[in-house]
Order: structure tokens, then sequence, then C-alpha cells
């Protein structure tokens, strides 16, 4: 979690910098997670009531995420 702002104060340096690695983060994940919703099937809801086949759905999503990434890489994080 980020470091909140005191009341009336200011973050340090460091602390500002800490909220920015964090925030980078959470932007490089949230579009991870976008480029797995692609798959709509993970958006709507399933369903499928046999064990494991909800985890399934997600499993493939994701694999689908990773084969998408392998043919177009992206740019390393800096």
């Amino acid at each position: 979690m980020p470091t909140k702002k005191p009341h009336g104060g200011s973050l340090t340096d460091e602390q500002k910098a800490a909220n920015q690695e964090i925030v980078r983060r959470r932007v490089r994940i949230e579009h991870v997670n976008s480029s797995v919703k692609r798959c709509r099937m993970v958006k709507d809801t399933i369903r499928l009531f046999r064990d494991g086949a909800r985890d399934t759905v997600a499993e493939i999503c994701c694999a689908l995420h990773n084969f998408r990434v392998r043919l177009l890489p992206w740019k390393p994080m800096v």
C-alpha cells in the first residue's frame, strides 16, 4: 500500500519515490488484468458448476495472455 500523506503535512522524497514504484507496479498489473479479460468468459458469469471448471477457464485465459505476450513482448519495466 502506498504511504498516505499526513493531515496538514507532506511526504518525504523517499516516501514519494516508494509510492511511485508502487504505482508503476500497480499499473502494470492492471494492464495484465485487462489483457486477460479480453477473453470475455472471464468477465461474464460462468454457469459451469463442475468442480474446477472456473479455474480451468481462468488458466486458459491466462495462458492465452502469456501466448500473446510472447508473440509481441512488452517493453521491459524500468
